[in-house]
């Protein structure tokens, strides 16, 4: 079986003028966010095996924060520029492309690229909020099966619920 939790990175600072929009910092209500999320899903779901994050700066620092909160190690986290803003269909090319030893996987992106994903996978939401997850399982032995028809949702947990 694999599990695949799906967080949407913590709120950032305002997109501004001065500064590239790949380089947003999380605000500190991103930070506890996320931190409070890591905790709730190392509770919920236990330790990742991986957490794989966009390398942007805010989801990379939800990525740590997470960690964190998970009890995941830092120096663990796999992150992959090709993951920035990336639409569903290549979040799901790069999950399928995860070891079969990996059983369990917290991935941290970006909208509209996570709802884009969760809604394809049959739970329909408008907007997955900032610092909210997601949790799929799939009765599968190796990534390279995953795919929305074989997704099985197992809870939406929102940040303002923490």
């Amino acid at each position: 079986m694999k599990q695949l939790i799906i967080l949407r990175h913590g709120k950032a600072e305002q997109d501004t003028m001065a500064k590239d929009d790949y380089d947003r910092v999380l605000t500190e209500r991103g930070q506890k966010n996320a931190r409070d999320m890591g905790g709730y899903i190392g509770k919920r779901a236990g330790k990742p095996d991986l957490i794989l994050a966009s390398s942007a700066r805010r989801a990379h620092e939800t990525a740590i924060l997470a960690a964190q909160g998970a009890g995941y190690p830092e120096e663990k986290i796999q992150t992959d520029q090709n993951l920035y803003f990336a639409p569903a269909a290549w979040i799901l090319n790069n999950l399928s492309k995860l070891p079969d030893g990996v059983n369990s996987c917290l991935y941290v992106g970006h909208n509209p690229g996570v709802t884009e994903l969760i809604n394809e996978m049959g739970v329909r939401i408008d907007n997955l909020p900032t610092a909210s997850a997601v949790c799929f399982e799939f009765l599968l032995d190796s990534w390279v099966e995953i795919s929305p028809e074989k997704a099985n949702f197992r809870w939406i947990k929102l940040a303002r619920e923490l």
